[in-house]
């Protein structure tokens, strides 16, 4: 069935769970029962690999051992393996997943239930991505010296950056998978030096201190009891696989759905809008007495707002959605984008204003965006990726499996991954860098323990200590303004390479190529 799916159909009884999760929940038809009597078999229709990113379930779903993790499969025995229940960050659905270790080693990754967030679900890239932990890591501190970068120690790498930031003008750009101890601990040695910090790398127009605008006021369990659902601007099949399984679940209860941008396949029945700003503001004068006293949910994607005209689209939707009194929902597609807003790690006008004559980047993983010639790059990260190649001074930094870290999902539920192993080499917990390297700056951070940072951040910003639990957010709306004719844009193309761990993961650039070549030989019917 492909590279994630291995079968022993020797042990199949035929239950068709598998048949029937891959139809109702994943909403794809390729996968059925063949053949007659003894030689009725399950199997993918026409030898195709499954279409889906939801289809790694079936390996949980399976109640005899019929289909297996083909990437795991005889590499450890369950019993040798440490379990650590944590929160995936390959999307900002903050997913409750358990993650499997050996020794140093992630050798698997299985979901947690949680009615809440992601019921009993995970996406394909979710489960798979653990062989990217161990490729392609900055294990050890890297200096630039005549264009080329060599190794060095802690000490040296710490002097030099704290050397480089002194009397300059610092940015500091906090990337989609940092943790909020880490965005608010660059946040605070930064302003500490007159400069600013950005969280929005990709120049999504989301408002400072309007949590209703960047998160929005409805939660993810909202959808369950929707009866109209409007799409703006995303594809959730590709921004968030297990929120788009609840849609579907709506759906086939009967909610309508509609969707302003791109067509593509959701794997449900919507009504077509339009594609562009145009067909949004079309909506202002639809009659919507049809949906009054019913549940309605606006979800609004990053690809409506990181355009420029991103506000003006955040308060035409708004509007749309006062028309119904409808629940708004913001669908963020990096893992720590809203904590890093809610600690404040922002600056007004976005990353074009904040990078403006910067002298000094420090990049904190954001390995989603170009630097250009010019600024004395320090980069802080855990791959050797986009943010690597273009630093003068590289510190190695552990992934989010290898720290203790909160992150905030995309409804606003703070929400603790735990420490599932040790980073390698020489890395560090990124919390800790940056208090070394306040240190060496002589503004030393007031906290020497995860547990005084958290304390301080608690202080600073009280939602954040309350765990699993989704804030409410008061309504404000936003000015209206007029937003430019263009056509709405997708986040997202490849859902299988959208950061530095999937991107050094060779489980997911086979599938990545396999959905590229699927896409570009359809078959022909005969």
């Amino acid at each position: 069935m492909g590279p994630l799916v291995a079968t022993t159909m020797t042990r199949c009884i035929s239950c068709t769970r598998c048949v029937r999760f891959t139809t109702e929940v994943a909403g794809i038809t390729q996968m059925g029962q063949t053949g007659r009597g003894e030689d009725s078999e399950i199997t993918s229709y026409l030898n195709m690999t499954l279409d889906s990113n939801l289809q790694g379930n079936i390996i949980d779903l399976c109640p005899v051992g019929a289909l297996t993790s083909k990437p795991y499969a005889f590499t450890a025995r369950p019993w040798e393996l440490t379990k650590t229940e944590s929160i995936d960050v390959m999307d900002a659905l903050g997913s409750n997943i358990r993650i499997d270790s050996k020794g140093r080693e992630v050798m698997r990754i299985l979901p947690r239930n949680h009615d809440g967030v992601n019921e009993e679900w995970i996406s394909d890239k979710t489960r798979f991505i653990w062989d990217g932990l161990r490729r392609q890591r900055l294990d050890t501190p890297y200096i630039r010296e005549n264009g080329k970068l060599r190794k060095a120690g802690w000490g040296e790498a710490l002097t030099a950056a704290a050397a480089a930031m002194s009397g300059k003008k610092v940015v500091g750009l906090v990337g989609d998978l940092a943790p909020v101890e880490a965005a608010y601990s660059l946040k605070t040695v930064v302003e500490a030096l007159g400069g600013t910090v950005e969280c929005r790398t990709d120049g999504a127009h989301l408002p400072i201190g309007n949590r209703s605008g960047y998160v929005g006021t409805a939660t993810i369990e909202d959808i369950d009891g929707a009866d109209a659902i409007l799409l703006v601007g995303t594809n959730p099949r590709v921004e968030a696989a297990v929120l788009n399984a609840r849609i579907r679940k709506a759906w086939l209860r009967g909610a309508r759905i509609g969707l302003v941008g791109e067509a593509v396949d959701l794997t449900y029945d919507y009504f077509h809008v339009g594609t562009d700003r145009a067909a949004l503001a079309s909506l202002l004068k639809q009659d919507v007495s049809g949906l009054a006293g019913k549940k309605t949910l606006v979800i609004v994607g990053q690809g409506a707002l990181s355009e420029a005209d991103g506000a003006a689209v955040l308060a035409l939707t708004q509007q749309i959605g006062a028309m119904t009194s409808a629940g708004l929902l913001i669908l963020h597609t990096a893992a720590g984008r809203v904590g890093a807003m809610d600690v404040g790690a922002v600056t007004e006008g976005g990353l074009a204003v904040a990078t403006e004559g910067a002298e000094v980047i420090y990049n904190l993983g954001a390995d989603e965006v170009e630097i250009a010639a010019g600024p004395f790059v320090i980069y802080q990260g855990s791959h050797g990726d986009r943010g690597a190649n273009r630093a003068d001074i590289i510190l190695p930094a552990a992934a989010w499996t290898e720290e203790n870290g909160l992150f905030v999902n995309t409804e606003g539920r703070p929400q603790l991954a735990f420490r599932a192993g040790f980073a390698p080499g020489e890395a560090k917990e990124n919390w800790a860098i940056l208090r070394a390297l306040s240190a060496e700056l002589g503004a030393a951070l007031p906290w020497d323990s995860l547990a005084g940072l958290r304390a301080a951040l608690v202080a600073a910003h009280p939602h954040l200590g309350k765990i699993d639990e989704v804030a409410e957010n008061q309504w404000q709306a936003l000015p209206p303004k007029a937003p430019a004719k263009a056509t709405f844009r997708n986040a997202i193309k490849d859902f299988y390479l959208t950061n530095p761990i999937a991107r050094a993961s060779a489980v997911m650039a086979e599938l990545s190529a396999l959905a590229a070549a699927r896409a570009a030989q359809p078959l022909a019917a005969e």
